[in-house]
């Protein structure tokens, strides 16, 4: 890979991203290929590993930030691998929600040692505590300019997402 070196330090900042970007999903996604996954369906069982109660698939897709389309053609792969099951709602049959089977559990615990581990061992071997805290100040401020664009904002993480799970997972 090469240190490209541009006068412009938005560029350089630019490429920079892309490049770390690139660098971290190579190994994930070898990592990923190995159980059988894709980014997305990793996402996806992330997602569902840390809920409460089933979801929606129009909740998978604003969580996830896909469209409802490739999150739905997603969900039926996953089902058909036995990853998760399609169940209808108590009071309306036609309300359809989303859970992870026990296969599914199995392979979103892979999935965390995978990504979770490998990306804390890279910071940590990279940058100090106190340039982690940095760096994410700095990306969530990018991340809140990229999504005022195209006129989306972060919310909180919903209720049905249990925070605390979340940081027992990735350890």
């Amino acid at each position: 890979m090469y240190d490209w070196d541009f006068d412009d330090p938005y560029s350089d900042t630019w490429v920079l991203l892309q490049q770390t970007w690139e660098a971290m999903s190579g190994y994930l996604q070898g990592e990923l290929s190995d159980l059988g996954v894709t980014w997305a369906q990793a996402d996806i069982l992330m997602i569902l590993s840390a809920s409460r109660a089933p979801l929606a698939a129009s909740q998978i897709a604003a969580y996830t930030f896909r469209s409802p389309q490739s999150v739905s053609e997603l969900l039926g792969r996953m089902e058909s691998a036995g990853h998760l099951k399609k169940v209808r709602g108590v009071g309306d049959q036609r309300v359809v929600k989303i859970r992870m089977t026990q296969r599914g559990e199995d392979l979103a615990k892979r999935l965390r040692s995978a990504g979770f581990v490998y990306g804390s061992r890279v910071m940590k071997s990279s940058l100090s505590a106190t340039e982690v805290d940095e760096l994410n100040l700095l990306l969530r401020k990018l991340r809140d300019g990229v999504l005022r664009e195209i006129a989306l904002k972060t919310e909180p993480l919903p209720d049905v997402l249990d925070r605390p799970r979340l940081d027992r997972q990735r350890q």
